[in-house]
């Protein structure tokens, strides 16, 4: 009968209740199980955290990288690219001096003058919140093989992951690549704000496909990010309509400029243990339109300055720690060679590249000024210049940041560049040991000769000197650089006075480089940079 059930027997009780209880034992025994993996999962986070974030620097002719590269450089021969590392190193020397508050230099440096040319130290440095967690590593690759003076790294952008090889800049701060973006869809309103009639979107080879990430959000143009704290990185204040992209338009010396619209997207990373993280509401910049050669070769610019939106304060707003360190291998050197760059806590364990590699060298440590009067840039206090243990009579006034002088710490500019006061000194120490070798005339460079007879124990042992005591000793093949077969030539560049100096990044080759944000100082150690 319908509905009708027949009683249990004990016997098919006792089974019923044993069944039960072995299935909650089970299921208890399983939710248990369940509970250690979910807690092993989080124990594996947890350790994730305890990993850097690393990019390998890799060089050009590097077989990852050359095949993407040679077929939007040309090959140059030595010489050629030396004369065109030369001539960015100017332009980006005058849009450093321009990015430089100029008012507020020459106000201090008023107020310098009345003290008697007392050095004031009043740079401001982030704060930054505790560092917990894993640094982000990247590969690096030398452009100085064609033309450009950058190092290269490569980044994962957007949901699904697309890859993009960035020109790795510490001084700048806004990270951006090429960039396709379709605005809006059916009638649309309005022209785009930051084109002019001769203007169109250029269909880059290789770009970020906007629409086809499902994490790329647009900033609008009426926002208070758009209006207020995007205006440091050029943010245009007019508006289309209130809902339209926040629009940029970041111009270079030399008339270069990267023109688009700022989004959130995420950033993929990898850690040193092989795995990655994500980077998620990272601000970035869709770039449309590119005018200039400057960013031949690369997807767009990563930016490391010190802005609280450069890729370096995402990384310790990801409790990263609040630094970087890099080291670079000589950019001469064996086409499989790597350097690499570490985002995080920059120790020396974690900014090895490898678990196999050598150790570097005890740091040396000194003061790290960033903010005014440095702007974007990594401020060091650099007081003067030895010759084979012999301090050089360079005016103090060289060195001051408050007479339009002082000294950073640039990946970007490749020969080092020193005010006319100061570079006359060095050249004339240099030359008096090397006149003895053929001279050869080559522009750009002031001093060049025939190296068949040389060695680099010839030359006079450069030794940099901070504020606080230490000592910085390049290699002499770092300013001496090799510009062709059997000629080298005095790798150092100048600019009158006053002037901004820069240790380039030839001349720091071959040392780990350690940027620490909270501890307010930058390290060094000679390093193989393996």
């Amino acid at each position: 009968m319908l509905g009708y059930r027949k009683p249990m027997s004990p016997i098919s009780n006792f089974c019923f209740f044993f069944l039960l209880l072995f299935f909650l034992s089970f299921s208890s025994s399983f939710l248990f199980a369940l509970g250690d993996e979910a807690n092993n999962y989080n124990n594996n986070d947890d350790e994730d955290e305890q990993q850097t974030i690393r990019f390998d620097l890799l060089h050009r002719h590097h077989p990852q990288v050359s095949e993407k590269l040679n077929g939007d450089m040309k090959i140059q021969d030595l010489h050629e690219r030396m004369k065109d590392i030369h001539e960015h190193d100017r332009n980006r020397h005058r849009s450093i001096s321009k990015s430089m508050n100029q008012k507020q230099i020459e106000d201090a440096r008023l107020r310098a003058e009345a003290e008697a040319a007392t050095q004031v130290e009043v740079a401001k440095s982030a704060i930054l919140p505790p560092a917990t967690s894993t640094p982000i590593g990247m590969k690096m690759i030398s452009g100085a093989d064609f033309g450009s003076s950058e190092y290269f790294v490569q980044l994962k952008v957007g949901t699904p992951a697309q890859t993009f090889m960035l020109i790795a800049d510490t001084g700048s701060d806004l990270t951006w690549l090429k960039c396709r973006y379709r605005r809006c869809f059916g009638n649309c309103s309005g022209n785009v704000n930051h084109k002019s009639k001769n203007e169109k979107k250029q269909r880059f080879r290789h770009a970020l496909l906007a629409n086809q990430s499902s994490t790329f959000k647009t900033v609008s143009c009426s926002s208070t990010m758009c209006t207020n704290n995007l205006a440091e990185l050029f943010a245009v204040a007019e508006c289309d309509t209130p809902t339209s992209p926040c629009v940029y338009d970041y111009s270079y010396a030399g008339g270069a400029s990267a023109k688009g619209i700022f989004a959130w997207e995420t950033l993929t990373v990898g850690l040193t243990n092989g795995k990655e993280k994500q980077l998620r509401n990272s601000i970035i910049g869709c770039t449309e339109i590119v005018q200039g050669n400057v960013f031949d070769g690369a997807d767009g610019v990563m930016g490391l300055g010190t802005s609280s939106y450069s890729l370096t304060y995402k990384a310790a707003e990801n409790a990263n720690g609040g630094g970087f360190s890099y080291c670079l291998v000589d950019h001469l050197t064996d086409r499989r060679a790597v350097s690499y760059f570490v985002l995080g806590v920059p120790t020396p364990s974690t900014s090895a590249s490898t678990s196999s590699a050598k150790p570097p060298a005890k740091m040396s440590y000194t003061k790290l000024y960033v903010g005014d009067p440095y702007s974007s840039f990594y401020g060091v206090d650099l007081i003067g210049i030895s010759a084979d243990g012999q301090m050089l009579n360079i005016p103090p006034r060289v060195w001051d940041s408050y007479k339009g002088c002082g000294t950073i710490i640039d990946s970007g500019t490749s020969l080092t560049v020193l005010a006319t006061p100061a570079f006359d000194v060095v050249m004339e120490v240099l030359t008096s040991r090397l006149k003895q070798f053929q001279q050869i005339e080559i522009e750009p460079f002031n001093f060049c000769f025939n190296n068949s007879q040389y060695t680099h124990d010839m030359a006079p042992k450069l030794r940099f000197h901070f504020g606080d005591g230490t000592v910085f000793e390049p290699p002499t093949k770092s300013y001496i650089v090799s510009v062709g077969e059997f000629i080298s030539c005095i790798g150092i560049v100048s600019m009158p006075f006053p002037s901004l100096n820069i240790i380039g990044n030839i001349l720091q080759q071959n040392h780990l480089w350690q940027f620490d944000f909270q501890k307010r100082r930058v390290g060094f150690a000679a390093s193989e940079c393996i």
